[in-house]
């Protein structure tokens, strides 16, 4: 146990709400961070379930969640300093569910469990860990207008993308292609490109791309459980 979870929790004790009823902070600004996560352990469970399709649409759902969190964070212009920093702490927890396990659990739901994706699973788990430890640490510093490296909610735009191909190759190329999907992503975490920020109106467009992904993967799975050759 840290020092910090031995303290009698009374820091910002003056939290209104659940609280006062609970620690940790439950405002409106950290709102889709919690929607995010529940998305996501939703997604897992539903692996679980055989319901892949639905947990793909989970994994969008928690992408758009983390894209828009931050901005709907700032528009908190009264923020104190402890609910900037559990906000930060609290999106990079959420992001190692989100972007980290449940795309390995879905490839894993697929049936890609061969010795070569567990060792790809290792390597992209290692990496996202890598990055959202490394961002925690720098957290505390200016905002600056490009990322080092990928950001894992990309996870959330590109495995929708692998999904819909694989649905077209058949399972002989499936494990190849999120192998490699991954372990380019994993790759792409830790590098030093730069990537520049995103606009607002980027994110405005990419939301409205994750409304379209999520029909056209509902649709291509009512067409595959419609399909003459199921008959």
């Amino acid at each position: 146990m840290t020092m910090s979870e031995k303290g009698d929790g009374s820091e910002g004790c003056e939290a209104t709400g659940l609280g006062r009823l609970f620690i940790g902070f439950y405002d409106l600004s950290v709102l889709l961070t919690y929607v995010g996560i529940v998305f996501a352990v939703i997604g897992i469970c539903l692996v679980f379930r055989g319901e892949l399709v639905l947990s793909m649409v989970c994994l969008i759902i928690s992408g758009f969640c983390d894209m828009m969190d931050g901005t709907v964070a700032r528009s908190f212009k009264h923020r104190t300093e402890e609910e900037k920093s559990f906000g930060i702490q609290a999106d990079s927890l959420a992001d190692a569910v989100s972007f980290v396990i449940l795309p390995v659990t879905i490839s894993l739901g697929l049936g890609n469990n061969d010795p070569v994706s567990i060792a790809v699973y290792a390597f992209y788990v290692l990496a996202g860990l890598i990055r959202l430890g490394y961002f925690n640490v720098l957290a505390s510093r200016s905002t600056i207008e490009y990322y080092t490296g990928l950001p894992v909610t990309t996870i959330s735009a590109v495995f929708p993308v692998i999904w819909i191909i694989h649905v077209f190759i058949g399972e002989l190329w499936t494990a190849v292609l999120f192998d490699a999907a991954l372990a380019l992503m994993a790759l792409l975490f830790i590098s030093r490109i730069r990537i520049k920020k995103l606009s607002e109106a980027v994110q405005a467009a990419l939301g409205v791309l994750a409304v379209v992904g999520i029909a056209v993967i509902l649709y291509l799975d009512r067409c595959a459980k419609t399909s003459p050759h199921d008959a």
